[in-house]
């Protein structure tokens, strides 16, 4: 009790006097990697990282591409030439009119491979798979002008994915020796104050042109009504929770499920809920000794039933996915509802014929996510059923993120963030690992398939590819696929405007909180 009434105590005395109703605080799981976008991020970077930069375009609701900075894209018919022309109104936090410059400057920044831009391999052709950007220029119109090497129906796609986001920033964000020094973007709010470990505070940008459309997913009017947001970083959710019902949290998103009916009874909070386009995965990696035999892959997904896993770890809010393609996709089918049927006595003879003699394989997690935690429990007992000796191995979560990256696991209970359009999915798992460790999937068959999907524009026929891409890894079992996450955010009376939604990205533009609510 003590402990929780010293940390709750950073809640009061976090940043500078304001008015309860200037002030609107969501609490993250852990503090953001820093503000270089698409470079330092994870999750909860990137939501910060939203209320801060924008792109040329940007999703909907609805998963359509919709422009942002953009007033208008023009697409070529042999889908290889994509230009854009800028709205007249747009401001950078340092109060200068955003051009075509900074347009072509930023990307040719995030192309250089100094920068260390995460999605770098989404443009340059280097993951056999993307598009490959050929030139960023400026045309006599002062349009800017994408040149690909190869068609991409998919390109705008990619522009708007909300993991690596494409940033238009100002230069000065980057200091002369080339490291990023102060975040300059176009959004509706910008950086006030970080203090590391405890908060990020945004103040609301005054200069902000908003786009004329209502509001929609990242597309649309991002009208900044709160004056300042403060991102508290509570790791802990008992924590979390307690801020959260003392009206010291405004918004505490992703609440664990369990806790979900009890906070449904507080009359002070009402929950929103949404489905997302996160996919829970068990991770297996297939150049271990053991797990470079596609018996025991196969044994090990037979013994797992994915519908009762998912019903363990999301406390029968989610629902069972064995597919890439996300149940709420308008390219989701019948076909992806297929998976390796649970079997243990299939399991059990596919150890055998592997000569599988009891050695220990470990499963790696983390308890900052308690689905993912729960997950590897309950898969750890499916294993154990069949015969296999599997330990878990908890670890922090920028441990097993690092660990991801590099390939440092045996098994894993993993996420992968919502990918909005399956090619990009696909591009997440499949490659070689001699080029990215993180990449889970080697198969030149599943590659080929996808960059062919990658050029088509009638979603029939890539719903076929999908469907072929499944089949595939159905029988080559790179990744046990489980479950969509399934998010309740947790709201105080009072804060009105605040809606999740599939990408699991809280957005806090439109959003404001009422008067102090407390006596």
């Amino acid at each position: 009790m003590i402990r929780a009434a010293l940390l709750l105590c950073a809640f009061c005395l976090a940043g500078p006097a304001l008015a309860a109703d200037q002030v609107l605080r969501l609490a993250l799981h852990g503090d953001i990697r820093g503000f270089n976008p698409g470079v330092t991020r994870d999750g909860d970077t990137d939501t910060v990282h939203h209320h801060i930069f924008e792109s040329l375009v940007a999703y909907d609701a609805d998963l359509n591409v919709q422009p942002m900075l953009a007033e208008s894209v023009t697409v070529s018919e042999d889908l290889t030439r994509y230009e854009f022309r800028l709205r007249p109104d747009l401001i950078f936090h340092n109060g200068e009119k955003v051009t075509a410059d900074h347009v072509v400057w930023s990307w040719r920044r995030m192309l250089d491979p100094q920068t260390g831009w995460r999605c770098r391999a989404w443009y340059d052709g280097s993951a056999n798979q993307g598009a490959k950007i050929e030139s960023v220029t400026i045309d006599g119109d002062g349009g800017i002008v994408f040149e690909l090497a190869r068609p991409s129906a998919v390109f705008l796609d990619r522009m708007a994915n909300v993991q690596c986001l494409t940033a238009i920033l100002h230069p000065e964000s980057v200091l002369p020796d080339g490291s990023f020094g102060h975040p300059i973007g176009t959004g509706p709010y910008e950086l006030a104050e970080w203090r590391r470990g405890e908060y990020i505070e945004l103040r609301r940008f005054d200069g902000y042109s908003p786009r004329p459309e209502p509001p929609s997913g990242y597309a649309g009017a991002r009208i900044a009504l709160a004056p300042v947001l403060r991102f508290m970083v509570v790791p802990d959710p008992a924590i979390a929770q307690a801020g959260l019902l003392s009206g010291d949290i405004d918004i505490l998103p992703n609440v664990p499920l369990h806790l979900v009916s009890e906070l449904e009874r507080v009359p002070d909070v009402h929950t929103e809920a949404a489905d997302l386009l996160y996919w829970e995965v068990l991770l297996m990696q297939t150049r271990h000794p053991l797990l470079e035999d596609l018996r025991i892959r196969q044994a090990i997904a037979h013994a797992i039933n994915i519908e009762q896993v998912t019903a363990i770890a999301s406390f029968d809010h989610a629902r069972a996915n064995p597919s890439a393609v996300p149940y709420i996709s308008r390219f989701h089918t019948e076909a992806h509802d297929q998976g390796i049927a649970y079997d243990p006595e299939r399991a059990r003879a596919l150890l055998r014929a592997a000569g599988y003699d009891g050695q220990v394989l470990r499963l790696q997690t983390n308890r900052k996510y308690s689905f993912m935690f729960d997950t590897a429990v309950a898969v750890q007992a499916m294993l154990v059923a069949v015969g296999m000796d599997v330990r878990l191995e908890v670890v922090d979560w920028a441990t097993q993120l690092g660990n991801y990256f590099s390939g440092d696991f045996e098994l894993g209970s993993f996420g992968y963030s919502g990918r909005t359009h399956p090619v990009l999915n696909y591009a997440t798992i499949l490659g070689s690992k001699d080029r990215s460790a993180s990449y889970q999937w080697e198969s030149e068959a599943a590659l080929e398939l996808s960059a062919a999907a990658d050029q088509l524009v009638d979603g029939g026929a890539q719903k076929q590819i999908f469907e072929e891409i499944h089949a595939l890894m159905i029988e080559e079992v790179p990744i046990v696929g489980l479950f969509n996450r399934f998010e309740v955010d947790a709201v105080r009376a009072g804060v009105v405007g605040y809606r999740p939604w599939s990408t699991g990205r809280p957005r806090l533009w439109g959003v404001e909180r009422q008067a102090e609510r407390r006596p």
